[in-house]
């Protein structure tokens, strides 16, 4: 589980990106030794590559960009939206504000950034580390 200080700490890239796929996306890391060996033989190796797997099938060799490229971003949106989340998304002076709750949320907890990819990951993390 993260808090929501430990979201707020994170900086927007590598590390973020890796929470996201793993705990908002659902994306595994490749542990078959076979599958292993045969994505390295298909594509160039290289020391401490991580083969990530994705529930509805394929691979990657590093998460998306979700924190920093909005079109990543919105495949963050289309995964809360098929657990039955809503997107609450307005700006303001003080920035972006964004949330996911169910679509009758009268007060959703509002995330404030102003990048919107990093907003839309802020909020899906805190909602992904809340359902469990």
């Amino acid at each position: 589980m993260v808090s929501r200080k430990e979201v707020a700490q994170l900086s927007a890239g590598r590390e973020m990106d890796t929470l996201v796929a793993e705990q908002v996306m659902g994306w595994q890391k490749e542990t078959d030794e076979a599958e292993l060996k045969r994505l390295d033989k298909y594509f160039s190796y290289r020391e401490g590559r991580i083969w990530w797997r994705k529930p509805e099938g394929g691979w990657y060799y590093e998460p998306s960009a979700f924190s920093s490229d909005l079109t990543a971003a919105w495949q963050v949106v289309e995964r809360m939206n098929s657990r039955g989340l809503t997107l609450f998304l307005f700006q303001s002076l003080e920035g972006i504000h964004v949330a996911f709750d169910e679509s009758r949320a009268v007060d959703p907890d509002y995330i404030i950034k102003k990048s919107v990819a990093r907003a839309i990951c802020e909020a899906a993390l805190l909602v992904a580390s809340t359902s469990g």
